[in-house]
């Protein structure tokens, strides 16, 4: 079995999760409305699943050796760059962003120049690597999954009556997606879960109104 934790962040886990239920709530909806056909609908929401995941593998894969060669770089020019201060400004702008923030000003410097003594080139490797493979075929893996619950009532159901058994599926997984992302950043579970089902549902609307 795919252990997603062991090669996503949660971050990535609920972006690919949210990422593979929008894209199919937006297919069904626009081909629903289009053909009334439920095989041409349950065609259409696999056919986008199996791409989607693929393309979402690949750019996962993509993403991952670019970090790695801007974090080489980064090593690289600190400890050839000239001039007072320019090593250990380049390690503070690499900490921008990071749990770094969160100290005052001569913490943040007093790191910086603890990852300045111990600073070592990083080979810039330009291949992917087994660990990249493997997440991206948990991302690709979680984006098709996550469509499959939305296309199952197509299995059973015709017309309008699938339509709105699709619609309320979606729309609990979007609640429950926002509920776990709240209790993973510390915010309210219920408003989190209602809002992201709120944005969710629009941003399918949307899609859905340009044409999927």
């Amino acid at each position: 079995m795919m252990k997603f934790r062991a090669y996503l962040s949660p971050s990535d886990r609920h972006s690919e999760v949210l990422f593979g239920l929008i894209m199919v709530l937006a297919i069904t909806g626009t081909v629903g409305l289009e053909t009334g056909s439920r095989r041409v609908v349950l065609s259409a929401g696999i056919g986008a699943c199996i791409a989607w995941g693929l393309v979402d593998g690949i750019i996962y894969v993509y993403t991952n050796l670019l970090e790695r060669g801007r974090i080489a770089l980064a090593a690289q020019e600190a400890s050839t760059c000239t001039g007072v201060g320019c090593d250990l400004r380049k390690i503070k702008e690499e900490l921008e962003g990071t749990i770094v923030d969160t100290l005052g000003e001569r913490e943040k410097h007093e790191v910086a120049q603890h990852i300045l003594v111990r600073l070592k080139p990083v080979e810039n490797r330009t291949h992917a690597t087994r660990d990249d493979i493997l997440g991206g075929v948990a991302a690709g893996t979680l984006v098709f999954i996550s469509g499959i619950p939305v296309l199952l009532p197509f299995l059973f159901l015709d017309g309008v009556w699938a339509m709105r058994l699709s619609s309320a599926i979606g729309l609990i997984m979007l609640f429950a997606i926002g509920y776990r992302w709240g209790g993973y950043v510390g915010r309210n579970k219920l408003q989190t879960g209602a809002v992201m089902m709120g944005v969710g549902a629009v941003i399918t609307g949307v899609v859905m109104t340009l044409g999927g």
